[in-house]
């Protein structure tokens, strides 16, 4: 026996194995069923028409087909992140507060806004003006002062009771910067006020 033909006898026990053959009785019993319904009869006449199976291969091969195949990588990846452990419970929490938007009224005029392009420029336009900006950039100065305020409400402060207890605090170095803050902020305010 030469290798062509031992080849071909261990590709044939290789198709008798009890699995291939219940494999192969199913695509048997589907093929007597399909013939049965008029379906291969039908396949088979559209393949002899040789415009609809032009159509047909256009349809297959058209930008959105050709697209939508190459982005069948994009949600491979995306199915695998979706399925991953602690995700299915992070997406039940986000479709339950959407559950929860949408019952109590706010979901409706946030999708009213975002389809209103005149709306969402106002939006946009304010969060990403100048003020917005610096106060972003200045971000770890406010919370400085955030936190600065909830120690001194915190600590126990004497009560000012006369002049004469405010020139005695006068005199603490970090009263005079503070006060310097507290004017400089008073300026500034002046001058919003001023322009308005």
């Amino acid at each position: 026996m030469n290798n062509l033909e031992s080849m071909e006898v261990q590709a044939i026990d290789k198709m008798l194995t009890p699995d291939n053959l219940m494999t192969i009785n199913r695509v048997l019993d589907l093929l007597g069923t399909l013939d049965r319904m008029g379906f291969i009869d039908l396949i088979n006449g559209a393949l002899q028409d040789d415009e609809l199976v032009s159509k047909i291969m256009g349809a297959m091969i058209n930008d959105n087909t050709l697209t939508l195949i190459t982005q069948m990588s994009n949600l491979g990846s995306i199915f695998k992140v979706i399925t991953s452990e602690g995700v299915d419970e992070d997406l039940k929490l986000v479709f339950k507060m959407l559950s929860s938007l949408r019952q109590s009224g706010i979901l409706d005029p946030i999708i009213g806004i975002l389809n209103d392009q005149e709306s969402l420029g106002k939006i946009m336009g304010s969060l990403v003006n100048d003020k917005t900006l610096q106060l972003i950039n200045n971000w770890d100065s406010t919370l400085d002062l955030i936190n600065a305020v909830g120690n001194a409400m915190k600590t126990e402060q004497k009560p000012v009771k006369s002049v004469i207890d405010i020139y005695r605090m006068m005199k603490d170095p970090e009263i005079q910067n503070g006060l310097g803050v507290l004017f400089g902020i008073i300026r500034e305010l002046g001058k919003l006020a001023k322009t308005k």
